[in-house]
């Protein structure tokens, strides 16, 4: 009982400290964003307010605790740029400060991670520094509970976030899942969309709005079912260059024209197919000027045409790249 006395008494006399209320709130603001930047779905825009209200209560409490008990508002920068001493605060890391406070009013699309990671690393060594001006050591407690109750959400939402993020449908109707890529070599983040056929003329239009009319590069995925032995022809005719992939086995490449055999952009090719449901893969990039794309075939022996909508599947929004059909059966 005598401890839990002395400490409620500690604490109030805290409390009581001028001062005290405005660093415990600074603490808390600057937990926020060092919390908001180690989340990898959150944009870095949320962790300015965060910081912006750091810096106000920050310069609250110091002002609060000068010896010279002036009430003139100030702002951070006229306490940083001032010869109040800061405990632990040199005059390198004060300047730093003071520039990590003035970024505070750049752009959105003028943030950088890295730069908000130090301004947040210096920003804690400050709150260290002023912590023992006021006692120290219950904020520090403060924080390891803001802490372990921030780890104990997340393990709470995660699977929940996880779960929300995996259900993310593809926008569309049709068997071909095509992913748009915004660069030449099929490597940036795609945008996905459900499509009847990959049968395209774009002249010298963009495929998509958020992709360029130039230096793009599509893949596009389906199911073939295949109910009887055949012998598939392919043949593709593509503006720029084009690949056919059948169960993960190259038997189209006429990506880039090799000065004898090869021609960029067309080419057929022929495969054996058992019955089953057998991925089928169309790759394509566009360089420059006009672009398009048509996929032709044979599974009868027969003139090769578009294929028929009836035997292709969508393998889905979550295709697995190790086995794209595995949700896919003949019975579908």
């Amino acid at each position: 009982m005598a401890k839990q006395a002395d400490a409620s008494t500690r604490g109030q006399a805290l409390a009581d400290r001028p001062g005290w209320t405005e660093l415990q709130r600074a603490a808390e603001e600057l937990h926020a964003a060092e919390i908001l930047l180690q989340d990898p779905v959150a944009p870095l825009r949320t962790t300015l307010p965060h910081l912006r209200a750091f810096w106000a209560s920050v310069a609250s409490a110091a002002q609060a605790f000068e010896a010279s008990g002036s009430t003139q508002p100030r702002t951070p920068q006229d306490w940083l740029a001032s010869d109040a001493p800061i405990a632990g605060v040199d005059a390198k890391l004060r300047q730093a400060l003071a520039g990590h406070h003035g970024s505070l009013g750049v752009g959105e699309d003028e943030l950088e991670e890295e730069a908000l990671l130090v301004h947040v690393r210096d920003a804690r060594r400050l709150l260290a520094g002023l912590e023992p001006e006021l006692g120290g050591r219950p904020l520090r407690r403060r924080r390891l509970r803001l802490a372990i109750a921030s780890v104990s959400v997340a393990l709470l939402l995660g699977p929940l976030l996880a779960y929300t993020a995996t259900r993310t449908e593809v926008p569309g109707t049709g068997p071909w899942r095509s992913s748009y890529y915004p660069d030449r070599m099929l490597e940036s983040k795609p945008t996905v969309v459900r499509e009847d056929d990959i049968d395209h003329d774009w002249d010298d239009r963009p495929p998509l709005e958020d992709i360029p009319p130039d230096k793009f590069s599509a893949q596009f995925d389906t199911c073939l079912l295949i109910t009887e032995p055949v012998e598939a022809v392919f043949q593709v005719n593509a503006n720029d260059g084009a690949r056919v992939l059948v169960g993960g086995e190259l038997i189209i490449d006429a990506w880039e024209r090799d000065g004898k055999t090869r021609r960029r952009g067309f080419g057929s090719g022929f495969v054996t197919l058992e019955p089953g449901v057998h991925h089928l893969r169309v790759e394509y990039f566009e360089s420059l000027g006009k672009q398009s794309i048509y996929l032709v075939a044979s599974l009868d022996g027969g003139v090769p045409q578009s294929l028929s909508r009836d035997v292709l599947r969508y393998p889905g929004d979550l295709m697995d790249e190790d086995d794209p059909c595995a949700s896919v059966s003949l019975d579908d």
